[in-house]
């Protein structure tokens, strides 16, 4: 069930090893705890959202420059690809 807020939450188990690294993170940066798993999320995110994208563009194959496509179609072709 999903329930609608403006600063949604998520709840995760960590093993005590994982812990004591991310509350010296924490500690050391002057951030909470919960801002630096916020922070490693984003990244992942960003990471894996960068290799689906190489992904894509090795799945091309050659590139024909003579049926280059301009870069602003590329933005839209990839912008409708489903999430």
């Amino acid at each position: 069930m999903f329930m609608p807020t403006i600063e949604p939450r998520v709840n995760i188990v960590l093993d005590s090893s994982t812990l004591d690294l991310l509350r010296d993170i924490s500690s050391k940066t002057k951030k909470s705890v919960s801002a630096i798993c916020a922070d490693f999320i984003k990244r992942q995110l960003e990471w894996d959202e960068d290799a689906y994208d190489i992904q894509m563009i090795k799945s091309l194959g050659e590139i024909d420059e003579s049926k280059a496509i301009p870069a602003n179609e590329v933005k839209k072709m990839l912008d409708a690809l489903p999430d």
